[in-house]
């Protein structure tokens, strides 16, 4: 993902981590903002489920969420 920190797919993480954050990127290409954050934010559950909050996955997860946010509020910025 332009701008988002690697990895993007973290090892343990499971398969549907994995496919929520092929859909992030997609919806972040789309610049579908309404979404993206939604599906970020359920990629970030799923990886602190399954490899525990202490993991650099999860600290990916969150900077991708930053990122998002911070694309949202340029975004509306831009349309005023």
């Amino acid at each position: 993902m332009v701008g988002f920190s690697q990895p993007v797919f973290a090892q343990g993480a499971g398969i549907e981590w994995d496919i929520l954050n092929q859909e992030v990127e997609k919806l972040y290409r789309e610049a579908n903002y309404s979404k993206v954050i939604l599906v970020a934010e359920q990629a970030l559950n799923v990886a602190e489920e399954n490899v525990g909050l202490d993991h650099p996955y999860v600290t990916t997860s969150l900077e991708n969420i930053a990122i998002l946010y911070k694309a949202t509020i340029r975004a509306h910025e831009a349309k005023n």
